[in-house]
């Protein structure tokens, strides 16, 4: 047995400390496995003590837990998640992972087809190995908001169950919900209300659509950022909302005297669609824009007529074609193209968008790198400077950005590529007309112990 798992903790040298993290934590993942895999056999049986009417009620009396959580185990244990079965019992994510992937996909649309729900599981799960829970849980919003915006629910489509009952929601293709969709995209419901206080300070409330709402947090975000310490000393001791309200006070200096727009990460404000000509030309299908929000591309090609649309040159695998120049700092067209390669910061599990990220240069300027595309790497603050101040390396291989851990956290050191910024999985075999095939049945969750 090694040493690592039997000396006490006082004993052993900071790289086992970490080694024994990592492996404890690994441990309590295929325990967890091993725990759902009895309570599922659990359930099957029915086996319960007299005097317990229920497993839920039983295993929160047993294992001291919750009653919730208790049913919330069950319902683990009891689900169609074979991907997340194998992935927790060989202890590569762990119970929270599980519990964020069960819980998602017990609500998922019944018209998904079997091919459909096992590909969702598989994003979420390669997802779940390199993200905290936290992570995955957004990137299952993300899938749902993409599902519940489905081309199949434009009016006119056959009614799909989508968990509803259908007379509780009106119908899609009336003539009223229709007309009353056009006219909020023709004239959006925005509000503003002020006043002056007795001691002369200007309040004001009120709420504006969703396209107004990030154009202005586009414009607020830069500017709200806070400034450069002078010395290490002497932050910025601005709250957070002192600076937004520092930021708003720019925006309206500059509107009023001149027409320049602030930066945003270091270009003015601008929103990035990626999207194929069909998809614009469709009348049905619906795009994701930078900040998850769901577009119909209709409302695309309004919001297209009043603003600046940039080409991006796609290769034959769809990478962005090289935009370098050989300067120091990247250009306005590099991290236009680096939002549309990488979407957002490149570090295994981060999901910060582009507006987040600066480019990175992956052989220092320094040391003879270019600025050019193939040697620049989009990463957030954070992880721009654990790149700088830890063993981490970043490599690009196939245009694709991949970091190398440091050998204290991976001895094989195999590099790592984000699927947090992944697209959500396009629906495989539906279609508005086709109508939904029943999954498959539970199969038994493979043993822990076979781990």
């Amino acid at each position: 047995m090694s040493t690592t798992t039997t000396l006490p903790a006082w004993q052993l040298s900071d790289r086992d400390l970490t080694t024994r993290l990592l492996t404890t934590q690994r441990q309590q993942n295929v325990a967890y496995a091993a725990q759902l895999e009895t309570i599922r056999e659990l359930e099957a049986r029915g086996a319960l003590p007299e005097g317990y009417t229920s497993t839920s009620a039983y295993l929160a009396t047993i294992l001291h837990v919750t009653l919730r959580e208790a049913r919330a185990r069950i319902a683990q244990a009891t689900g169609t998640l074979p991907l997340t079965w194998k992935a927790l019992s060989a202890g590569e994510i762990t119970a929270q992972h599980a519990a964020v992937i069960a819980e998602f996909l017990a609500d998922a649309p019944r018209w998904l087809t079997p091919e459909d729900y096992t590909v969702a599981e598989d994003t979420l799960v390669t997802l779940a190995a390199q993200a905290n829970p936290s992570v995955v849980r957004r990137a299952a919003t993300r899938l749902k908001i993409y599902w519940d915006n489905d081309p199949a629910d434009v009016p006119g489509s056959p009614d799909l169950d989508h968990g509803l009952d259908p007379d509780s929601v009106p119908d899609a293709g009336s003539d009223s919900d229709s007309g009353s969709r056009r006219e909020e995209a023709a004239r959006p419901w925005r509000e503003f209300r002020w006043q002056w206080t007795q001691t002369g300070r200007f309040r004001f409330s009120g709420n504006v659509d969703h396209e107004t709402g990030t154009l202005i947090e586009q414009l607020l975000v830069p500017l709200a950022a806070p400034d450069p310490a002078t010395t290490p000393d002497t932050p910025d001791p601005r709250t957070p909302s002192e600076r937004h309200g520092d930021a708003l006070a720019a925006i309206v200096d500059l509107a009023a005297r001149t027409p320049d727009l602030p930066a945003k990460a270091g270009e003015r404000a601008v929103a990035t669609v990626t999207v194929d000509l069909e998809t614009l030309r469709s009348t049905a299908k619906t795009v994701v824009a930078e900040d998850e929000s769901v577009l119909s591309a209709a409302g695309l090609r309004r919001i297209l007529c009043d603003a600046k649309v940039y080409p991006a040159v796609l290769g034959t695998e769809g990478q962005v074609l090289d935009l370098g120049r050989s300067a120091r700092t990247a250009t306005n067209a590099q991290r236009r193209a680096l939002a549309i390669r990488d979407r957002g910061c490149t570090f295994p599990g981060c999901d910060r968008s582009p507006k987040w990220t600066t480019p990175h240069h992956i052989v220092h300027w320094a040391h003879g790198g270019p600025t050019d595309l193939d040697n620049l790497a989009s990463c957030c603050e954070r992880h721009h400077r654990l790149l700088h101040h830890s063993g981490w390396k970043i490599v690009l291989r196939d245009q694709a950005v991949h970091w190398i851990p440091p050998s204290i956290l991976d001895p094989e050191q195999k590099p790592l590529r984000n699927t947090a910024h992944n697209p959500p999985p396009a629906p495989l075999g539906h279609s508005p007309r086709q109508a939904a095939r029943p999954r498959p049945a539970p199969a038994p969750p493979p043993s822990a112990a076979a781990s």
